[in-house]
């Protein structure tokens, strides 16, 4: 039986181990903010959201728009478990778990991208150019890791051979 190689030594998984632990508490303690009524919300939460609404002039969080409280949901119900999951999957290299990050990096890229682009194209929102700059640079991360690890997970599923063969050859028939 072949040893199984650890997570330092495989740097891109260990970086997304990393991603997926801190954005653990950025779900928990930020985004989930979101769809928390404020009274509700315990008061380390509501001085994040107020650094995030004040300091960063993020209209997105002061005045939560329904779609992004439905992407909200998704990343509690959804990404927030594949977070933990896929963690220990990383840590304990459980390639099955390739699947799951593969679809959480389609998703939160593509509801980020809808972030970043609602902020670079909302004229409503009274922000300077500096702001809207500040802001998108805040949301770019979590749009490009996801969209890194999206490429990533597709192509190490694509290597994967259905038979469990590590590798298969092509015999010709000799004559």
């Amino acid at each position: 039986m072949a040893s199984r190689v650890t997570l330092l030594e495989r740097p891109l998984d260990a970086f997304y181990f990393v991603y997926g632990v801190l954005h653990i508490f950025i779900t928990v303690a930020i985004d989930s903010a979101g769809v928390i009524e404020h009274d509700s919300r315990p008061g380390f939460q509501k001085a994040l959201l107020k650094v995030q609404i004040e300091e960063n002039k993020d209209p997105l969080m002061a005045n939560v728009p329904v779609w992004l409280y439905t992407f909200i949901g998704v990343e509690l119900l959804f990404q927030l478990p594949v977070f933990i999951g896929g963690a220990w999957a990383l840590h304990r290299d459980y390639k099955k778990a390739y699947i799951a990050l593969l679809i959480y990096g389609v998703n939160a890229s593509i509801t980020t991208l809808a972030c970043i682009a609602e902020l670079a194209w909302n004229q409503e929102f009274e922000l300077t150019g500096g702001e809207r700059q500040k802001l998108i640079w805040i949301y770019f991360p979590t749009f490009l890791i996801p969209l890194i690890l999206t490429v990533d997970m597709a192509a190490r599923i694509a290597k994967w051979d259905p038979h469990g063969n590590a590798k298969r050859t092509v015999n010709k028939k000799e004559d």
